[in-house]
């Protein structure tokens, strides 16, 4: 059986609607992961890099759920990234911590798969804005699976329709899902 870990990078997930319920699935349909949020785990934002550490070393596979803000991963999961990799651990020449280790970039975004398109009103799609995350799973060894994205995964009370919300979270669960059934085909 495969150790699958979950990385949480939503900055307050209780007030998520889309990563929320993403997450509730998760656990569900993967009892067996161990999934870490980090907001729960480090609302100071200080991060226990060795207790990361060894979370990261038991997992062959390794997911990170995350909202794409401003373009890019939220900062909580940025300072996760800056202090647990460490140099000489996760990569560098004697750096082989997480070498072979199989990885998952699984995000939502508020803006349509429209806007994510070369002549969308963003100008870049989200395989552009998730480079950086792929070359990071090259330097520090690990074999980039899949990037996972749900697009209008927005929801602000009073704002969008109510109606939405139960599509939001049906959204989210088959996303959840998806990812799910991509890990089990691992």
């Amino acid at each position: 059986m495969k150790n699958i870990l979950i990385i949480s990078g939503h900055p307050d997930l209780k007030t998520s609607n889309a990563n929320k319920a993403i997450i509730e699935r998760f656990e569900q349909i993967l009892p067996e992961a161990e999934i870490r949020k980090l907001d729960e785990l480090y609302p100071d934002y200080q991060i226990d890099i060795k207790a990361e550490q060894a979370a990261l070393v038991k997992a062959d596979v390794i997911v990170f759920q995350y909202p794409i803000h401003w373009y890019s991963v939220p900062a909580l999961l940025k300072l996760y990234i800056d202090k647990v990799m460490e140099h000489s651990w996760a990569y560098g020449s004697k750096g082989n911590a997480l070498k072979g280790k199989k990885f998952i970039a699984s995000m939502t975004v508020g803006g349509g798969f429209d806007h994510y398109q070369h002549d969308g009103k963003v100008g870049y799609t989200i395989e552009d804005f998730s480079a950086f995350i792929k070359r990071y799973c090259t330097t520090c060894k690990m074999e980039f699976q899949k990037l996972f994205c749900t697009y209008r995964a927005n929801y602000i009370p009073g704002v969008t329709p109510p109606e939405y919300y139960a599509e939001l979270v049906e959204k989210c669960h088959k996303h959840a899902e998806e990812v799910a059934e991509f890990i089990k085909g691992l």
